[in-house]
């Protein structure tokens, strides 16, 4: 093949359109397609794990529609949204099921939510639902695939590539071996896009026989996921899908006295926003209680906001005045003074617009900064803030408030260090941070969670969030860095890149993979938004065609548009 794409969620799927646009945008009466083959392990291709079958259909965008999509890309998605308004609202009507892809994108019980605003066309204050960007990036590449036709040639192919190696010529062989060594799936690229997003979530220390041991479907001597879910263990939610998990999770339940019904939800991600919103109507019918631990108990983006607040920065603006005078901004000074305002914000109550300003004035905050600054911003400090100005928001807010007002959702501070099974329950050993406590709108429960020791869970559910690339367990990541095919970011989170987006001759990177990398007066930390990811796609596209372009000699016309 001349171009490979490894990954067809948003960063595979986003390259490949651009890639395609560069191609058609430039001389194209020539006899020699280019060949481009996009592998995925997934039945699903251009969705990933959050815009496809692994999110349930209640699943919803982590923003609003508002700042999900750059303008130019937003207007196209809400014009194909609007196409389908009608649809959606006979589906709210009469509540029978529409004969079409909608029924497999999102639950009727949104649109029962969100009427007036559908009927009103007011799109960019919604959560949508997930799955509806995953068809509309489907019916996106289906077009485009097919006025490149003549340019380029795209074939889809499923396979589980475990193992990338330099060919030594600038290209890449990508193979998937069996666990007898054999190889099940082997291609020669030109060019590699690798756009496997991030790495596997992170792992949940369970000491028991019955969960770490048994019978299995993947590797020896590990249970089934099946046979975890059956514990009550859910180690990933989207693993195999979320609608799997949950319906796991009902059985379970089911089996248990109403009084044993509890959930243990560890972390406070976007993860688990989402399984608190698909896991509502189960907790509903069977009378659970939900437990979120996170490090200080509710966090502080878990809230909505004040009617009024207005934002204050009066750390952040003297900082930005003394660098306007020409003081070189330092990457430690910008985390102090987020971290000063977020602490002054939740005393002021006007948490989430102070968040709002601080995340536009750490985007524009770059151009004060020199290379050494920038270095640090995409290694350390950067990674450090963000996790500071996480936002959340929509309905999974809405169903939280409700939760704790009626007693059914309480949370705990605290820091999860592994879980033993006993009689049948899941038990959490839990660590305390300095001064953490529980907040004022947590109910007294979550004391009695925190401090009885044989408190028991029937289900406890990981929502901690990624693997670093250096401690990932994906087989793929493992090789490449264990080959030396690649390096990892001096952040840990991504891979090492040149300022071509390379992580080594003829591999280029699209997507979260690009964390820790920095190059002229740009810094890349956090790379999982859609936004982020089409903004860098057309500067990677770029590089990858140009590259592969040249190293045939009878397409070097097509250089020139």
């Amino acid at each position: 093949m001349d171009i490979a794409i490894l990954g067809s969620g948003a960063s595979g799927t986003h390259g490949l359109l651009q890639i395609l646009s560069l191609l058609t945008d430039r001389t194209s009466s020539f006899d020699d397609p280019v060949r481009i083959t996009v592998i995925d392990r997934d039945q699903q291709f251009h969705s990933g794990i959050p815009y496809g079958h692994r999110s349930g259909r209640s699943s919803l965008l982590i923003s609003a529609m508002e700042s999900f999509l750059p303008d130019r890309e937003r207007g196209d998605f809400i014009s194909w949204l609007e196409e389908r308004r009608e649809e959606m609202l006979a589906w709210a009507a009469d509540g029978r099921t529409p004969d079409s892809p909608l029924a497999e994108a999102m639950d009727r019980d949104w649109i029962l939510r969100h009427e007036d605003e559908v009927r009103a066309g007011r799109w960019d204050d919604l959560y949508l639902p997930r799955r509806l960007y995953g068809q509309y990036l489907s019916e996106l590449v289906e077009r485009a695939v097919d006025e490149a036709r003549g340019v380029a040639e795209v074939d889809f192919v499923h396979a589980d590539v475990n193992e990338v190696i330099s060919d030594g010529h600038g290209g890449a062989r990508l193979r998937e071996r069996s666990s007898d060594d054999g190889v099940q799936f082997e291609l020669h690229a030109h060019s590699l896009l690798l756009a496997i997003g991030s790495p596997p979530v992170r792992h949940l220390a369970v000491s028991d026989a019955a969960v770490n041991a048994g019978p299995n479907t993947g590797a020896a001597g590990q249970p089934s996921i099946d046979e975890r879910l059956g514990t009550g263990l859910v180690a990933d939610i989207h693993n195999p899908e979320i609608e799997h998990v949950v319906g796991k999770i009902r059985v379970r339940l089911e089996s248990l006295p109403v009084e044993k019904r509890t959930i243990l939800l560890i972390g406070g991600n976007a993860d688990a926003l989402e399984f608190l919103l698909a896991s509502h109507r189960l907790r509903q019918d069977t009378g659970t209680r939900l437990h979120i631990l996170s490090s200080r108990g509710r966090p502080h983006y878990w809230h909505h906001d004040r009617p009024g607040e207005q934002a204050s920065t009066p750390t952040l603006d003297r900082l930005f005045a003394t660098a306007e005078a020409g003081t070189p901004l330092r990457a430690r000074d910008l985390h102090a003074a987020v971290r000063a305002e977020l602490a002054a914000a939740m005393d002021q109550g006007n948490v989430n617009s102070t968040i709002a300003a601080l995340i536009t004035a750490v985007s524009s905050s770059l151009r004060y900064m020199d290379d050494f600054e920038l270095y640090s911003m995409a290694t350390d400090h950067g990674v450090a803030i963000s996790d500071l100005l996480r936002r959340a928001g929509g309905d999974s807010l809405d169903f939280l408030t409700d939760g704790i007002a009626d007693g059914t959702i309480t949370c705990i501070p605290g820091r999860f260090r592994e879980a033993d099974v006993r009689d049948g329950m899941l038990f959490a050993t839990v660590d305390q941070l300095p001064g953490s406590t529980l907040n004022s709108s947590d109910d007294a429960a979550g004391n009695d969670a925190r401090n009885d020791p044989d408190h028991g869970y029937a289900v406890i559910v990981n929502g901690t969030g990624f693997e670093r690339v250096t401690d990932t367990r994906s087989p793929l990541l493992r090789q490449m860095l264990g080959s030396g095919t690649v390096r990892a970011s001096a952040s840990r989170a991504g891979l090492a890149l040149d300022e071509r987006f390379r992580a080594a001759p003829g591999i280029f990177v699209l997507g979260p993979l690009m964390a820790g990398h920095h190059h002229g007066s740009s810094a890349y930390w956090h790379i999982e938004s859609v936004a982020r990811i089409i903004g860098l796609a057309d500067a990677v596209a770029d590089s990858l065609v140009t590259e592969t372009i040249a190293k045939h000699p009878r397409r070097q016309r097509l250089l020139t548009p």
